[in-house]
Protein backbone atom coordinates (compact mmCIF):
# COMPACT_ATOMS: atom_id res chain seq x y z
CA UNK A 1 0.00 0.00 0.00
CA UNK A 2 1.62 3.40 -1.13
CA UNK A 3 0.20 6.97 -0.01
CA UNK A 4 1.95 9.90 -1.99
CA UNK A 5 3.55 13.32 -1.25
CA UNK A 6 3.02 16.66 -3.36
CA UNK A 7 2.14 20.04 -3.40
CA UNK A 8 5.55 20.59 -1.52
CA UNK A 9 5.20 24.35 -0.02
CA UNK A 10 7.51 25.95 3.06
CA UNK A 11 7.24 28.51 5.28
CA UNK A 12 8.95 31.11 6.03
CA UNK A 13 8.38 31.97 2.17
CA UNK A 14 11.60 34.45 2.66
CA UNK A 15 14.08 33.36 5.10
CA UNK A 16 18.03 32.36 5.35
CA UNK A 17 16.61 28.75 5.14
CA UNK A 18 14.26 29.35 2.19
CA UNK A 19 16.40 31.20 -0.22
CA UNK A 20 19.08 28.48 0.81
CA UNK A 21 16.60 25.53 -0.03
CA UNK A 22 13.65 26.50 -2.12
CA UNK A 23 16.05 25.60 -5.44
CA UNK A 24 16.41 21.96 -3.91
CA UNK A 25 12.55 21.77 -2.75
CA UNK A 26 11.49 23.05 -5.67
CA UNK A 27 12.73 19.74 -7.55
CA UNK A 28 10.73 17.44 -4.67
CA UNK A 29 8.02 16.62 -7.20
CA UNK A 30 6.33 13.91 -5.46
CA UNK A 31 7.40 11.49 -3.62
CA UNK A 32 5.61 7.82 -3.00
CA UNK A 33 5.74 5.81 0.17
CA UNK A 34 4.32 3.06 1.79
CA UNK A 35 1.83 2.88 5.17
CA UNK A 36 0.18 0.38 6.91
CA UNK A 37 -2.88 0.11 8.87
CA UNK A 38 -2.94 -0.99 12.58
CA UNK A 39 -5.57 -3.22 13.57
CA UNK A 40 -5.24 -1.33 17.37
CA UNK A 41 -5.27 1.71 18.50
CA UNK A 42 -8.23 3.83 16.62
CA UNK A 43 -6.63 1.51 13.29
CA UNK A 44 -3.71 4.07 13.32
CA UNK A 45 -1.80 4.63 10.42
CA UNK A 46 1.84 3.85 10.27
CA UNK A 47 3.52 6.50 7.31
CA UNK A 48 6.94 5.53 6.32
CA UNK A 49 8.09 8.73 4.55
CA UNK A 50 11.73 9.46 5.91
CA UNK A 51 13.16 7.47 3.87
CA UNK A 52 11.87 8.10 0.67
CA UNK A 53 12.37 11.49 1.48
CA UNK A 54 15.98 11.26 1.88
CA UNK A 55 16.53 8.91 -1.51
CA UNK A 56 14.47 12.10 -2.92
CA UNK A 57 16.97 14.62 -1.61
CA UNK A 58 19.66 12.45 -2.72
CA UNK A 59 18.61 11.59 -6.39
CA UNK A 60 17.66 15.54 -6.81
CA UNK A 61 21.20 17.54 -5.79
CA UNK A 62 21.51 16.70 -1.68
CA UNK A 63 24.70 15.01 -0.69
CA UNK A 64 24.35 12.12 2.17
CA UNK A 65 26.44 12.96 5.54
CA UNK A 66 26.53 11.67 8.71
CA UNK A 67 25.41 14.09 11.67
CA UNK A 68 26.33 12.74 15.09
CA UNK A 69 24.18 13.63 17.77
CA UNK A 70 24.75 14.96 20.99
CA UNK A 71 24.02 13.05 24.23
CA UNK A 72 20.90 14.98 24.90
CA UNK A 73 19.23 13.73 22.06
CA UNK A 74 17.98 10.44 22.42
CA UNK A 75 16.17 10.17 19.34
CA UNK A 76 17.52 9.56 15.90
CA UNK A 77 17.36 12.59 13.52
CA UNK A 78 15.43 11.27 10.46
CA UNK A 79 18.74 12.18 8.25
CA UNK A 80 20.84 14.58 7.20
CA UNK A 81 22.38 16.05 4.10
CA UNK A 82 24.75 18.69 2.16
CA UNK A 83 23.33 20.87 -0.04
CA UNK A 84 25.28 23.70 -1.90
CA UNK A 85 27.85 23.32 0.92
CA UNK A 86 25.10 23.59 3.73
CA UNK A 87 24.84 20.76 6.44
CA UNK A 88 21.14 20.45 6.46
CA UNK A 89 19.09 18.06 9.15
CA UNK A 90 15.70 16.67 8.72
CA UNK A 91 12.83 16.00 10.71
CA UNK A 92 9.40 14.16 9.38
CA UNK A 93 6.70 14.44 11.72
CA UNK A 94 3.73 12.43 10.58
CA UNK A 95 1.03 12.96 13.05
CA UNK A 96 2.02 13.88 16.03
CA UNK A 97 1.39 17.88 16.41
CA UNK A 98 2.56 18.18 20.54
CA UNK A 99 6.38 17.45 19.37
CA UNK A 100 6.94 20.28 16.85
CA UNK A 101 8.02 22.83 19.99
CA UNK A 102 10.47 19.67 20.74
CA UNK A 103 11.71 19.46 17.12
CA UNK A 104 12.17 23.05 16.76
CA UNK A 105 14.51 22.51 20.25
CA UNK A 106 16.25 19.92 18.73
CA UNK A 107 17.31 21.94 15.95
CA UNK A 108 19.26 24.78 18.00
CA UNK A 109 20.80 21.93 19.82
CA UNK A 110 21.58 20.71 16.03
CA UNK A 111 22.59 24.46 15.12
CA UNK A 112 25.29 24.36 18.04
CA UNK A 113 26.69 21.02 16.93
CA UNK A 114 27.45 22.09 13.24
CA UNK A 115 23.87 22.12 10.93
CA UNK A 116 22.95 25.69 9.29
CA UNK A 117 19.53 24.32 8.02
CA UNK A 118 17.12 22.15 9.43
CA UNK A 119 14.25 21.41 7.48
CA UNK A 120 10.50 20.14 9.55
CA UNK A 121 7.81 18.45 7.16
CA UNK A 122 4.40 18.25 8.49
CA UNK A 123 1.32 17.27 6.71
CA UNK A 124 -1.30 19.83 5.29
CA UNK A 125 -3.81 16.82 5.14
CA UNK A 126 -3.41 14.41 8.63
CA UNK A 127 -6.26 11.93 8.57
CA UNK A 128 -7.40 11.04 11.61
CA UNK A 129 -10.57 8.97 12.99
CA UNK A 130 -12.37 12.40 14.03
CA UNK A 131 -11.46 14.81 11.29
CA UNK A 132 -8.40 15.85 8.93
CA UNK A 133 -5.41 18.05 11.06
CA UNK A 134 -3.60 20.79 9.25
CA UNK A 135 -0.28 19.53 10.82
CA UNK A 136 1.27 21.99 8.77
CA UNK A 137 -1.14 25.03 9.68
CA UNK A 138 -0.10 24.08 13.48
CA UNK A 139 3.69 24.14 12.92
CA UNK A 140 3.29 27.71 11.37
CA UNK A 141 1.20 28.80 14.33
CA UNK A 142 4.54 27.34 16.95
CA UNK A 143 6.76 29.26 14.55
CA UNK A 144 5.21 32.33 15.13
CA UNK A 145 4.58 31.98 18.60
CA UNK A 146 8.40 30.87 18.71
CA UNK A 147 9.11 34.07 17.07
CA UNK A 148 6.81 35.97 19.80
CA UNK A 149 7.41 34.74 22.86
CA UNK A 150 11.27 34.25 22.32
CA UNK A 151 11.52 30.86 22.07
CA UNK A 152 15.09 30.82 20.14
CA UNK A 153 16.14 33.86 18.59
CA UNK A 154 14.99 35.63 15.09
CA UNK A 155 18.30 34.52 13.72
CA UNK A 156 18.14 30.96 14.57
CA UNK A 157 14.55 30.22 13.96
CA UNK A 158 15.21 31.74 10.35
CA UNK A 159 17.54 29.18 9.53
CA UNK A 160 14.81 26.00 10.30
CA UNK A 161 11.94 25.73 7.14
CA UNK A 162 8.89 24.14 7.80
CA UNK A 163 7.58 22.17 4.34
CA UNK A 164 4.31 21.35 4.36
CA UNK A 165 2.98 18.67 1.62
CA UNK A 166 -0.74 17.12 0.66
CA UNK A 167 -0.89 13.05 0.98
CA UNK A 168 -2.92 11.65 -1.45
CA UNK A 169 -3.57 7.63 -2.01
CA UNK A 170 -1.96 6.13 -5.15
CA UNK A 171 -5.09 6.34 -7.45
CA UNK A 172 -5.24 10.34 -6.80
CA UNK A 173 -7.28 10.78 -3.94
CA UNK A 174 -6.75 13.42 -1.41
CA UNK A 175 -6.06 11.65 1.95
CA UNK A 176 -9.21 13.22 4.36
CA UNK A 177 -10.98 11.44 7.17
CA UNK A 178 -13.30 9.46 4.95
CA UNK A 179 -10.53 8.17 2.49
CA UNK A 180 -9.11 7.08 5.85
CA UNK A 181 -12.33 5.00 6.90
CA UNK A 182 -12.46 3.66 3.10
CA UNK A 183 -8.77 2.35 3.41
CA UNK A 184 -9.41 0.73 6.88
CA UNK A 185 -12.71 -1.06 5.71
CA UNK A 186 -10.69 -2.24 2.62
CA UNK A 187 -7.97 -3.58 5.07
CA UNK A 188 -10.61 -5.08 7.06
CA UNK A 189 -12.30 -7.25 4.37
CA UNK A 190 -8.76 -8.49 3.10
CA UNK A 191 -8.31 -9.73 6.27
Amino acid sequence: MEFIARNFSWYPENSVASRALSPLLCKLGEVRFPYSIGMRNGHQFTFNLDPYLKTRFLEIGGVEIPFPLPNQIKKELDFAFSFAGNKVVVEVEKSNDEKILYDFMKFHIYFGHGAQFALLFLPNNWPHIHNTLDIFKIGKEHYQQCLEYGFGTPESLERILIVGYEQFTSEGLRLSKAIRQTLIDAEKGAA
